[in-house]
């Protein structure tokens, strides 16, 4: 389950969407400055096309390739606040843990700290 913590101003917050339980996995592929991401398997609907600008070798910017594929409202504003910034906390055994993080252009900061790992 993801949740997010929002930083405005002086409050923090947390916030817990609501989870499409229809999606039981996701499938990344990574090559170099570009990632695709598939729900519940490759060829499986349709793909979110991702480019990553690498800041260091454990820290990227990712945001949504509109060259690829329409963006949703969603993408869209992540693009429009400069995308997200995953920076890689730990590797244990075959799990990368990160932190991701968004500053706003209204000045929000929202993150998220999360687990993916290799089958």
């Amino acid at each position: 389950m993801a949740k997010y913590t929002i930083v405005e101003n002086d409050s923090i917050s947390e916030m817990i969407p609501e989870r499409d339980s229809s999606i039981k996995k996701y499938i990344v592929i990574r090559e170099k400055d570009t990632q695709i991401e598939w729900k519940n398997g490759i060829a499986n609907g349709k793909p979110e096309y991702e480019i990553l600008e690498w800041i260091d070798d454990c820290t990227y910017r990712l945001t949504y390739d509109s060259s690829k594929s329409e963006l949703s409202e969603d993408k869209k504003w992540i693009n429009e606040n400069k995308g997200i910034v995953v920076s890689e906390t730990k590797i244990e055994d075959n799990c990368l843990y990160y932190k991701a993080t968004m500053t706003t252009n209204e000045g929000q900061t929202i993150s998220q700290d999360g687990i993916i790992c290799k089958e």
